[in-house]
């Protein structure tokens, strides 16, 4: 009778846990479109309050944690904040380095605050192009410098 019990108690945990966790997960997914909504609309300050609602509904999940340091990240940048924005698609990529738009956002970010060679580095990446297999033997990559004469 008491294995019944435990055997019924374990069942009942299990499943009960298996269903919080799905209605945790509709939660955070619903907090996260509605952040996707008020980020478009420009309401940056709603957005980043749902972003992080999300994320204490869903604290483990590096999907939700990768998706809303970029957002935030171009949230920033539309704000003019490209430092903020540098550090935040950095994160990004520290929770998944192949993560595309945190790599497109940071070439972005490279281009306009550092230069084009800084930059290349992440377009290269977005197109998954290895760039020692694409240039030449010998060939270095550099700033290119005035001649003397024409400063």
């Amino acid at each position: 009778m008491l294995r019944t019990i435990c055997g019924f108690l374990f069942v009942l945990f299990f499943v009960g846990h298996s269903f919080a966790g799905e209605v945790i997960s509709k939660e955070a997914v619903n907090y996260y479109q509605e952040g996707v909504k008020l980020q478009k609309a420009s309401n940056f300050a709603m957005a980043d309050s749902f972003y992080q609602k999300t994320l204490l509904v869903d604290p483990y999940n590096t999907k939700w944690q990768k998706f809303i340091l970029n957002n935030r990240g171009a949230m920033k940048a539309q704000q003019g904040s490209m430092d903020e924005a540098e550090i935040l698609f950095k994160r990004s990529l520290q929770v998944d380095p192949t993560y595309l738009p945190a790599q497109l956002n940071l070439g972005f970010i490279y281009e306009q605050r550092r230069s084009e060679l800084e930059s290349i580095k992440y377009w290269l990446s977005v197109l998954n192009i290895n760039l020692d297999d694409v240039k030449p033997k010998g060939f270095v990559l550099g700033e290119v410098q005035e001649p003397e004469a024409a400063k």
